[in-house]
């Protein structure tokens, strides 16, 4: 069985219960229907499988990119069968689950209010929001990200978004001088 093939490949790396506590190890899983020309056939049968046998490893959490992303970030209607991934999932998972990827304030409570989550974890938006809480409390406008800039080694990018505050004129803004060096 494929399912059975591929946790058996993950537990052969897993430490053993002895050598980490199994309560404080957590688990990221990139599920894609398709990278480049690799795709599985039955990606339901395969990550359903998975999500319920990771409850055998008493995992702090289990943290996935949302399969809907896109559709999130744009707007638009998710793929039916990239929600039903993420019920499996929910479904199969009993332990914390956290979902990143595409969400905004709205987003992630709906999905926080229907379950699907016990967790929202922010990348990009906290790239271009140093300050996001704040923003998400205040209901404020958020700063756009660069991808331009994402893991291109300088500063830019990582060092010059603005708070609120910044915004406002309250504080100053963060001046990073290379001249010393």
């Amino acid at each position: 069985m494929v399912c059975e093939t591929r946790m058996w490949r993950w537990t052969t790396f897993t430490p053993p219960h002895h050598a980490a506590n199994a309560a404080r190890r957590g688990l990221f899983l990139l599920r894609r229907v398709q990278t480049n020309d690799i795709s599985d056939d039955d990606p339901e049968k395969v990550f359903g499988c998975i999500a319920k046998k990771l409850n055998d490893f008493d995992l702090a959490y289990l943290h996935i990119v949302n399969p809907v992303m896109a559709a999130i970030e744009n707007k638009t209607t998710p793929d039916p069968r990239g929600l039903r991934m993420v019920d499996l999932i929910r479904k199969k998972f009993r332990g914390t689950l956290i979902y990143a990827g595409g969400f905004d304030h709205d987003t992630a409570e709906s999905w926080l209010q229907q379950g699907r989550a016990d967790l929202i974890a922010f990348g990009r938006k906290f790239l271009a929001n140093p300050d996001l809480p704040d923003r998400f409390r205040r209901r404020a406008p958020l700063n756009a990200d660069d991808p331009s800039t994402y893991y291109g080694g300088g500063m830019r990018g990582y060092v010059d978004y603005p708070t609120l505050s910044q915004q406002r004129k309250a504080e100053p803004w963060l001046c990073v001088d290379l001249r010393w060096r």
